[in-house]
């Protein structure tokens, strides 16, 4: 594959990079990928990553903010429909929120990579970057979240979804078991351990909404403020 020449292209190339990992990381855990087999998967030189991306842990993450913002965008869109016009409600924003990361299961495991390898692995002005592109989404999440659910304050929203992000790390490792935990999982009197992602996912953010639409924080002066 030839080198990427003007602006456009370059976006492009940065693009098929993004979407071959994303393919690789399906197939196979995160420490098993290596920079080499991803360039050959795509007919480049190693080096040639590197002037995309300075290290593989800056690529995953990369990847992480580009799935986020599809999923973000994807909520959006069914909240829309799904309200025809009025305001939505806790249930429509928690069943949403839970399909949505049901259907794209490399998220919730892309998720937990970032807590546990990725931002550990990065230089301190990456990860302060990375930090702050998602406080941005979040504030931005939650501001939309906001003019669409009653009661919920800019803040609560903004609150539901880093919570979420916190239950999907949960959920997928208690939901996403290897062959032999599955058969443990099974055995009788271990029931409460047979969970399913999606449900569990949407009756903690429905649980999660109500708590936030309706409740009140403390403030610095111990007064309480809608949240």
């Amino acid at each position: 594959m030839a080198r990427a020449g003007g602006k456009l292209e370059k976006l492009e190339r940065r693009g098929e990079i993004l979407a071959k990992a994303d393919e690789l990381f399906r197939e196979r855990c995160f420490e098993e990928i290596r920079m080499g087999d991803l360039a050959a998967s795509l007919g480049l030189a190693k080096g040639t990553l590197y002037l995309y991306f300075p290290s593989k842990e800056s690529l995953f993450l990369a990847l992480l903010g580009e799935r986020l913002e599809a999923a973000l965008a994807r909520l959006y869109g069914l909240l829309e429909t799904g309200r025809d016009g009025g305001a939505a409600s806790a249930e429509l924003v928690a069943a949403g929120t839970a399909s949505i990361l049901a259907a794209d299961p490399a998220l919730p495991r892309l998720l937990a990579e970032s807590l546990s390898v990725l931002e550990r692995r990065v230089g301190f002005e990456e990860a302060v970057a990375f930090k702050r592109s998602m406080a941005a989404a979040l504030e931005e999440a939650g501001g939309r979240l906001s003019l669409i659910l009653p009661g919920l304050s800019p803040e609560g929203g903004r609150r539901y979804f880093l919570y979420v992000f916190s239950l999907v790390v949960g959920l997928a490792a208690l939901t996403d078991l290897s062959p032999f935990m599955r058969r443990v999982a099974a055995a009788p009197g271990l029931e409460v351990f047979r969970l399913g992602f999606e449900e569990a996912l949407r009756s903690s953010a429905a649980s999660l909404l109500a708590g936030l639409a309706g409740g009140c924080a403390r403030g610095p002066e111990g007064k309480e403020q809608p949240i």
